[in-house]
């Protein structure tokens, strides 16, 4: 009998969730930038090995909220701290362990659940640097344990795994032991196509990106699937940046794209992008709702 549950994974903003979430479950199904505010749902990763079933929730960086986007983004943090087994709380280690991050702590020790952190980035990190910031967390009881991980280099990432085995209270099977996500296809499209917006663009343009997919199909003729998307920007002003001179840029966030996704799919793809204005979308419940931002 396997033993299963959820994990809520949390934390601030480009703590590097997503990046512990691909390296659990050993693939990749959450987009990864260093920008904040990259995941915006709620994003279930799924391990399944002999005796274990662990679904992951990644959830959006914690933020303070600025429009109905944001309050989505807040919406789905909540959701995912009800009715899981543990909390996986992820802190830089790399920018150290200050008042917000032992805000965090003090947070989501008060739901009353398995609390392990996490301290992500120790690649990047020098240990004596680090230590001293390690040791705040002592003085913290809601605290079960503390591993320091590296996602990129797979650092203590299966310790950490195994050791939240010990959190799962359910035997029930909740996923095929293929799974690894409850998200679709084109779903995992539409985020590869806004992860090479936030790796190609700085500063705030990114943030105000929506994607909207128009086709999505396979023809049989070409051996190929055929990819229609808008990208939805919310100034006029940020177009001439998104298309680059004569084009350039968004060709190249296309041909990124591309080679993501038909990595993704295991077959060839041909990709059009348009680029679209929809004024303060981030604002506009519709508009949200018409590209995948439920705000029931």
């Amino acid at each position: 009998m396997k033993k299963t549950g959820f994990i809520a994974i949390v934390g601030l903003a480009n703590a590097g969730k997503s990046s512990l979430l691909n390296a659990l479950i050993k693939q990749k199904v959450a987009i990864v930038s260093p920008k904040p505010q990259t995941t915006r749902d709620n994003i279930l990763g799924i391990w399944t090995d002999d005796d274990t079933q662990m679904v992951f929730v990644d959830t959006p960086g914690f933020l303070k909220s600025k429009n109905a986007l944001g309050d989505y983004m807040l919406k789905n943090i909540d959701s995912a701290v009800t009715d899981v087994d543990a909390i996986l709380l992820a802190i830089d280690g790399h920018d150290g362990i200050d008042d917000k991050e032992l805000q965090q702590v003090e947070m989501y020790g008060k739901k009353g659940l398995p609390m392990v952190v996490a301290v992500t980035k120790t690649d990047i990190t020098q240990p004596e640097k680090l230590i001293p910031h390690l040791a705040k967390l002592n003085n913290y009881a809601c605290i079960s344990e503390v591993f320091c991980v590296s996602a990129h280099k797979n650092k203590c990432v299966q310790d950490l795994k195994d050791a939240l085995k010990k959190y799962l209270t359910g035997t029930e099977m909740f996923f095929e032991e293929d799974d690894v996500t409850d998200k679709s296809q084109r779903y995992l499209v539409q985020e590869i196509i806004r992860e090479k917006i936030l790796l190609a663009l700085d500063e705030e343009i990114p943030h105000g990106v929506g994607i909207e997919l128009n086709k999505m199909q396979w023809n049989e003729a070409d051996a190929r699937w055929e990819i229609d998307a808008n990208v939805i920007i919310e100034k006029q002003s940020h177009k001439p940046i998104i298309l680059g001179k004569r084009g350039e840029m968004i060709k190249s966030i296309g041909t990124a794209a591309r080679q993501s996704i038909q990595k993704l799919l295991e077959q060839r793809v041909y990709l059009e992008l348009w680029v679209k204005v929809k004024e303060d979308w981030r604002n506009n419940k519709y508009v949200m709702t018409e590209l995948g931002y439920f705000t029931k």
